[in-house]
């Protein structure tokens, strides 16, 4: 899974560069996700979906064990620049109101940080 990290103080910035979130990537963007998630000093996560065209029920798997680990460790998952066919994926899904959801990264971090206030 080819992606970049951008750390700062109250939140992180994961942009995935793969355009496909599927069975074969699932794996590893999980274990990425544990691992920033126990990463004391990560704070929010903001997810930049803009590169991804393509995802299955594995790649919306990954999604949801993210939003649930920031989610217990008190810290928010918001997902960004994301496609329109991952959008009706996420309605078709259902899954569209388990996520909170901004137009780009700079309202993903003003959002991660209001939904604590």
């Amino acid at each position: 899974m080819k992606f970049e990290i951008q750390t700062e103080d109250d939140y992180s910035i994961m942009t995935l560069k793969s355009e496909r979130l599927d069975s074969k990537v699932a794996p590893s963007l999980k274990s990425q996700f544990i691992v920033l998630a126990n990463t004391s000093d990560s704070g929010h996560l903001i997810l930049d979906l803009g590169a991804v065209s393509f995802a299955d029920s594995s790649g919306l798997g990954a999604l949801l064990l993210a939003q649930r680990l920031y989610r217990d460790l008190d810290r928010n998952l918001v997902l960004c620049n994301v496609p329109e066919r991952i959008t009706k994926l996420l309605e078709i899904s259902q899954l569209n109101n388990a996520f909170t959801i901004a137009s780009d990264t700079s309202e993903g971090i003003s959002l991660a940080s209001k939904i604590t206030e």
